[in-house]
C-alpha cells in the first residue's frame, strides 16, 4: 500500500504530515455507506483515513456533501460537522447517516409501518416511467410503503429509498451494477419489498454513529455564507461536483425521484452540473466558501481528470487556477480498482485523481 505525504499547518501540530493512501479497494461493505447507491460517491475508506489525521476539536465543512460520506466519517471522529448540498434526495440520505436514532424504536416503527402498508385496501399506482423496472406486485408493495412513510425519520427514509434501488436490481435479475441501471430484463422477477426493506434497515442500523450532532443543509453552496457564519470553519474537506456534468439525478435516483413525484428537472436545475457555466458557478461557490474560512483554515479538495468533448482536463490545474487561495500542495494518484479505472480501460484513457491542499496558515489567499 503506497502513501504520499501532504504538508499541513495549523491543525496538525503533533503530526505535520497528512498521508494519503492508495487502497486496494475503495468501498467498505460493512458500513452505512451502502444504504443508498448515489453516483459520484467518494471512498469512505479514503475519507476516514484523511479525517483520522485531523483534530477532533476542529469544525469541518463539506460544501458538496452529497449523501454525507465525509460528514459521517468526521462525525465518527468526534468533529463538529456541517454538510451542504442542493440535492434534497442526497440530503435525506446524509441526515439518515448522521442523525441520532434509537435502534429498537426504529425497528418497531418499521414493523408497524409494514403492517399498515399491508393492510391498506388499495395503494396509489406507481407512475409509468419507474413502474417499467419492477414486477407489478413489487411496485404495489413499494407504493404502499411510500404511502405510509410520512412519519419516517431520515434513517428509515434512506433505507426505503435504498431498498427501492435494491428491488429494481433484483426485479431485473441482478444484471445491473450497484451504481447504474441497464436494460429491462424480461420477465421481471417478483421481489418481496417488505422483506427487502427490513433487511436494508437491519443491515445498516448498527453503523449509525449517534455521535456529535451533524448539521445537514439543503442549500446552494454559492450562497453558503447565508447559512454559515463567516470565518467559522477550520477545515473544508470535499469532493466537488464533476465538471463533465455528471447527472446526480439520473440512474437509480431518477427512479426514486419519479416514484416520490419529485420534480427531477427542478432538482437538476439547482445543481452545478452544466459544463457551459461550470467555471462561473464554481468560482462563485469557492468565493462563498472562502468567506466562511479564516486565515488558518485547511482546505482539502479531491478532484480528478475528466475527458470533456475529447479534451482531457486536469482537475488540479483547473481548481488551482480558479480558487481564491494560493500555493496549494497537490498529490496525484491513478484510479485503481474503481468504476473510473474500468472505464479508463474501455476508453483507453489514463486519468488521474488529485488531492489539492490549501493551507491558509502558510499559503494564504490570492491578491484581489
Amino acid at each position: 500500500m503506497q502513501e504520499s505525504g501532504v504538508r499541513s499547518g495549523a491543525f496538525c501540530d503533533s503530526n505535520p504530515q497528512i498521508t494519503l493512501r492508495l487502497f486496494d479497494k475503495v468501498s467498505n461493505p460493512k458500513s452505512i455507506h451502502g444504504i443508498y447507491p448515489y453516483r459520484g460517491k467518494m471512498s469512505a475508506l479514503d475519507a476516514a483515513h484523511v479525517i483520522s489525521q485531523l483534530p477532533s476539536a476542529a469544525n469541518l465543512l463539506d460544501p458538496f456533501c452529497g449523501t454525507g460520506t465525509i460528514v459521517y466519517e468526521a462525525q465518527a471522529h468526534g468533529m463538529k460537522t456541517i454538510g451542504v448540498d442542493n440535492n434534497p434526495l442526497a440530503c435525506v440520505i446524509a441526515k439518515g447517516k448522521t442523525e441520532p436514532i434509537e435502534a429498537q424504536s426504529v425497528l418497531d416503527k418499521l414493523s408497524s409501518a409494514i403492517s399498515d402498508g399491508q393492510s391498506q385496501d388499495d395503494a396509489p399506482r406507481m407512475p409509468d416511467s419507474p413502474a417499467k423496472y419492477f414486477h407489478t406486485d413489487t411496485a404495489n408493495q413499494i407504493m404502499r410503503m411510500v404511502q405510509v412513510s410520512a412519519g419516517f425519520n431520515s434513517y428509515l427514509l434512506s433505507a426505503l429509498y435504498g431498498a427501492i434501488c435494491v428491488a429494481a436490481r433484483a426485479c431485473n435479475g441482478w444484471l445491473w451494477t450497484s451504481t447504474s441501471i441497464g436494460r429491462i430484463n424480461e420477465p421481471l422477477r417478483k421481489i418481496d419489498f417488505y422483506s427487502t426493506l427490513l433487511r436494508k434497515v437491519k443491515k445498516h442500523i448498527e453503523f449509525v454513529n449517534n455521535g456529535p450532532p451533524a448539521e445537514i443543509h439543503t442549500h446552494d453552496t454559492r450562497q453558503i455564507h447565508d447559512i454559515i457564519d463567516e470565518e467559522s470553519v477550520d477545515i473544508v474537506y470535499t469532493s466537488p461536483p464533476y465538471f463533465d456534468a455528471l447527472d446526480y439525478t439520473n440512474y437509480y435516483s431518477k427512479i426514486v425521484l419519479e416514484i416520490l413525484d419529485m420534480d427531477r428537472a427542478s432538482v437538476r436545475e439547482g445543481l452545478i452540473q452544466r459544463y457551459s457555466t461550470y467555471r462561473d458557478d464554481m468560482e462563485s461557490a469557492l468565493a462563498a466558501i472562502d468567506r466562511v474560512t479564516h486565515n488558518e483554515s485547511l482546505i482539502i479538495f479531491v478532484v480528478g481528470d475528466r475527458k470533456v468533448r475529447g479534451e482531457l482536463i486536469r482537475g488540479s490545474e483547473f481548481f488551482t487556477e480558479i480558487a481564491p487561495w494560493d500555493n496549494p500542495y497537490v498529490v496525484e494518484r491513478e484510479y485503481t480498482k474503481t468504476a473510473s479505472g474500468l472505464w479508463d480501460k474501455i476508453n483507453k484513457t489514463q486519468r488521474k485523481e488529485q488531492i489539492i491542499v490549501w493551507d491558509l496558515a502558510n499559503g494564504g489567499r490570492k491578491p484581489e
